[in-house]
């Protein structure tokens, strides 16, 4: 599975990102033979709290697109009579799997994953009352110790 990760900065145009990736791709293709991808690419970056997963599948219908989650894992698959794909991925630790949209429009897939909620800070009371049960510890000559519990 091709999946390239970007970090989004709001002020680097992604159109010159996209552009550059694209001519950078033909010219390496032009010097080296490459095998071309078995499938469409998936490209990930994080926008905002969330990692978006985009998937461009021209000319397949929403209803041959499924998305499922199990557990901790993410599966994109197609089924059409020309494309039978599929693709799997673990979500790490800061990707909250009950935290999964997907919306289907013009031949794009996107997939919407929210990052686990961080917990909020609490502060914890400290307790200064003594013990209810005290345990004392005393030594005998042997070298042994007893421990006698008074209440």
């Amino acid at each position: 599975m091709l999946v390239r990760h970007r970090t989004y900065t709001p002020t680097f145009d992604r159109t010159f990102d996209r552009t550059f990736d694209r001519a950078f791709e033909q010219l390496t293709n032009s010097f080296f033979e490459t095998r071309r991808a078995d499938g469409p690419v998936i490209d990930g970056a994080w926008i905002d709290d969330e990692y978006v997963l985009t998937v461009d599948l021209p000319g397949v219908p929403a209803d041959a697109v499924s998305v499922e989650v199990t557990g901790a894992q993410l599966t994109v698959s197609v089924a059409t009579d020309a494309l039978d794909w599929k693709r799997s991925m673990r979500l790490g630790e800061r990707l909250d799997p009950d935290k999964v949209g997907a919306r289907h429009l013009d031949g794009r897939l996107t997939v919407r994953i929210g990052a686990v909620d961080e917990p909020e800070a609490r502060t914890i009371a400290i307790d200064t009352s003594a013990p209810e049960r005290a345990i004392e510890a005393t030594s005998s000559d042997d070298q042994s110790t007893e421990t006698n519990v008074t209440e």
